[in-house]
């Protein structure tokens, strides 16, 4: 490949290529020419994201060649790019406008170069829309699977780099070239692992989806098909915890973190008993999506029960709603899943409130059902009228850490502190000295019973 071709390819200026050559940033020969081709792509994106030539060079300098490790497994991986993408995609003779609309669905947007792999993509994207599959459904999938596999891949670069380089570099004992240099020899075993989980997942994910399927059918006798492609009936679910801010500021980042991450196993655990499924976590908030009410409120007294089982936990805040929803790119659109959020968004501590929708879902469900009366939800028009699900059985009374929220009983309290005839117990010392600073500010805490036994 010539300098010319290189920087046609590149998309870069034969000036701008020569610039970095002087820099010692990328060599004209002795690398492959995928090898170069990628090289100057991370170098394109390092300073599209701040960096100049100059310092990109400084650092080589200080540290050795931290950019070509990179650039051989790209290389390695690809091939490098083989032509155009408007090239191969006139090749495959699909519809410029459907092409360009596809590639952007998939978030391709800004590659302009097409690799091997990239021209089978096509080829099958061809043979879908001959098969008749529509060009807004294609779109569609390719959003979702963009997206689901974007965050895979992100997350798993993500976790081990965090965990396992920079722990690496906390030790202090390598640094630079080899630092990374041992970084990448684990990194090398790990990665083989990837695309095996993928497809795993995927497979179990795809037979929990069938079932799904089947039940759509099965149900078909008893409905009629929606003049609206992808509207059905489904129950959702928000649940949070109740103190999350005062007590990621009591106990720090990494320890709320901790109870997050504790949070969603029992959250997927239940989801897996009560035959849900989790849409989206924000934070400590997570959606689920269930078939029908009484799956919902089996999830959100199952969730409670889990909770309280914890040794120290913050009490939960649960709303659900069930009613009719758009499906598109594998979440959940309209005015049910937006109530169900209100809802949730309204209950205190221990509560799981629900609407008339899913009291009528119930059956013969043993749980008591409370009227709480109608509540006006921000951006719903009218009041809704809204229950709150009880169990019938009583619960173990615990008290509540004043300063974080966490839940106690006798035996997990750190600390103690009797005053007034009253005696509050505290998760750590930590929050023990926080109420001491300024025992004026968690006064609300305790007027609204925060520091009290508290039932169900």
């Amino acid at each position: 490949m010539t300098l010319d071709e290189w920087a046609a390819l590149a998309g870069e200026p034969v000036d701008e290529l020569l610039h970095w050559n002087r820099l010692g940033l990328v060599p004209v020969e002795g690398e492959s020419d995928a090898e170069q081709f990628e090289r100057a792509r991370l170098i394109r994106f390092a300073l599209n994201r701040g960096y100049t030539a100059e310092k990109l060079a400084e650092i080589t300098t200080r540290h050795g060649d931290l950019i070509g490790p990179f650039a051989q497994a790209a290389a390695t991986r690809t091939g490098g790019p083989v032509c155009a993408v408007e090239e191969a995609a006139a090749g495959a003779d699909i519809d410029p406008t459907v092409f360009e609309r596809l590639r952007k669905a998939a978030g391709l947007g800004d590659q302009h170069q097409a690799y091997a792999e990239d021209v089978e993509a096509i080829r099958l994207m061809k043979t879908a829309l001959d098969a008749g599959l529509d060009a807004d459904v294609l779109a569609q999938m390719f959003r979702l699977f963009a997206d689901a596999t974007a965050k895979m891949a992100d997350g798993a670069v993500r976790l081990f780099h965090f965990y396992v380089h920079e722990q690496l570099r906390a030790a202090g004992s390598l640094q630079g070239a080899e630092l990374l240099a041992m970084t990448n020899l684990i990194s090398e075993r790990m990665v083989p692992l990837e695309e095996p989980a993928v497809v795993y997942f995927h497979h179990k994910g795809r037979e929990r989806a069938w079932a799904e399927d089947m039940m759509l059918h099965l149900a078909e006798e008893a409905t009629t098909p929606s003049e609206v492609p992808g509207e059905f009936t489904r129950a959702f679910l928000f649940v949070d915890l109740s103190s999350f801010t005062p007590m990621t500021e009591a106990m720090g980042d990494a320890a709320a973190a901790r109870v997050v991450e504790r949070f969603s196993e029992l959250v997927r655990d239940g989801a897996a008993r009560c035959s849900g499924q989790v849409v989206k976590q924000i934070g400590d908030e997570f959606m689920l999506v269930f078939a029908d009410g009484r799956s919902a409120a089996t999830f959100g007294l199952t969730m409670q029960q889990m909770a309280r089982a914890e040794r120290r936990f913050p009490a939960l805040r649960l709303g659900a709603h069930v009613g009719s929803v758009l499906f598109r790119e594998g979440d959940y659109l309209g005015t049910a899943v937006n109530t169900a959020a209100r809802v949730a968004g309204a209950a205190t501590r221990h509560q799981f409130l629900v609407t008339d929708a899913v009291r009528g879902q119930l059956g013969d469900l043993d749980v008591e059902v409370v009227a709480v009366g109608a509540r006006a939800l921000k951006g719903l028009g009218e009041p809704v009228e809204l229950f709150e699900l009880r169990r019938r059985h009583p619960v173990a009374i615990r008290v509540v850490d004043p300063v974080c929220g966490m839940e106690l009983d006798e035996e997990s309290a750190e600390a103690e502190l009797s005053s007034q005839a009253r005696r509050l117990l505290f998760c750590s010392q930590q929050c023990l000295r926080r109420f001491l600073d300024d025992p004026g500010r968690y006064q609300a805490a305790l007027s609204d019973g925060d520091g009290r036994p508290v039932g169900p």
